[in-house]
Parts: C-alpha cells; structure tokens; sequence
C-alpha cells in the first residue's frame, strides 16, 4: 500500500493560477523570435517565482512536497516508472530490428533525423544538467504550488487531469506525450504528497528522449505520435 504525505500548503487557488496567469502571456511574449532559448524561459520563470514565495516566506521547501517523508517508497515509485520508460527504447529499436521493420521504407533514413546540427549534438552530462534544472523549477511550481492548491480545492480526478492540461500547455506545444507525462506526474504527487516520484519520472521521460535524439532515431519513428 502506498503511504502519503499529508499537503502542507497553506496558500488558496487564486495566488498560483493568477501567478501562472501572468507568467504564461509574459513567457510567450518574450520568448518571440528567441528561438534557442524560448524553451528555457518558463522554466526559469517557474524557478524564479519559487525562489520569490521560499524566500519570502510564502511557501517552505517542504509544503512544496520536497521532504524526506517515505523517500524510499517514493524514490522507488519514480525509478520504476522512469526505468521502464527508458528501457521501453531499446527494447522497442530491438523489435524493429528483430521484426524486419527496420528495412522497411518507412525506417529509411531515421538516422539523419537529427544529423542536421540543430543543437542536440550535446553530451549526456550536460543534458542531464539542463533537464534535472528544468525538471526542478517546473515541479516546484506547476506540482507543488499550482496542482496542490488544486487537490486542495477540487475533486482529485479533475485536478490530475486538469495537471496534464497545464503542463502540456505551458510548453506552448500540445504533444500526447507532454499530456501523458504532466498526468502522470499528477499522478504520482497524489499518490504520495511528495515531489521526489514525479521528479525522477520527468527526467527520465527527458532522459529517454535523448536516447531517441542521439541513439535510437527509429524508435522516435515509431513513436512519432506522441510528439
């Protein structure tokens, strides 16, 4: 049975939904014509509005959901839903292979997919470094400040779901993937009241896509409808 934290917050729904309400116009209208660096402004937003409630004395660390309470059971969650999704890959490049797929017109070319120089020729540790970054300050704020408000305040079915809409949407790019992996994350921090399972299920949604980028271009092939 999995054991959960009791939400801390004591903030209503009107601060974070006003707060992304302001952030979300501010972030599109900014990031025009900033085409390399768009994908880091709600992020670093999300982290600085954060920083603003913690130092503020707004909001703890630990009313956020980043505490220590059932960590392992957590831990654990988060690891076995980001594993699975991360060996799902070459499992998945190992069927095309094994299934005759990969010869197919359809696989033709998948390795020169992001041979073009566009900026995802960087290394692991770097990604890793970007995404954990990124990870932290959208979960903080869109999980630990907004979806908590909202479990506080409606039914837990149409908070999760309404998660995934807003992660979705805040990326400015409505991809099945992004619905399911805002969902998911949804679901998990009700599950548990703790940050650390939808954390290391993030990153490793982030990691696998990666292992597309640079490894297994025809699996992204195969899983072009999540994006």
């Amino acid at each position: 049975m999995i054991k959960r934290s009791v939400f801390k917050g004591t903030w209503g729904l009107k601060e974070p939904v006003v707060t992304l309400a302001l952030l979300f116009p501010l972030v599109y209208i900014t990031g025009l014509g900033l085409t390399r660096w768009a994908p880091y402004l709600y992020p670093t937003g999300s982290g600085l509005v954060i920083l603003f409630l913690v130092l503020f004395k707004k909001a703890t660390w630990e009313q956020l959901g980043m505490h220590r309470e059932y960590w392992k059971q957590n831990l654990f969650l988060g690891g076995l839903a980001g594993g699975l999704i991360i060996v799902a890959v070459p499992l998945l490049d190992l069927l095309i292979e094994a299934s005759g797929m990969g010869r197919t017109e359809l696989f033709t070319g998948a390795e020169k997919r992001f041979s073009d120089g566009s900026g995802n020729n960087i290394s692991f540790g770097v990604h890793l470094g970007i995404v954990t970054g990124i990870t932290l300050a959208e979960q903080l704020f869109l999980t630990g400040y907004l979806l908590q408000a909202l479990l506080r305040k409606t039914k837990p079915s149409l908070a999760i779901y309404l998660g995934g809409i807003i992660f979705t949407l805040v990326h400015f790019d409505l991809e099945l993937g992004l619905f399911i992996l805002g969902l998911t994350a949804s679901g998990f921090y009700f599950m548990t009241g703790s940050l650390i399972a939808p954390l290391i299920f993030q990153i490793a949604c982030h990691t696998a896509g990666w292992l597309l980028t640079h490894h297994y271009p025809r699996v992204f092939t195969l899983l072009g409808f999540l994006f």
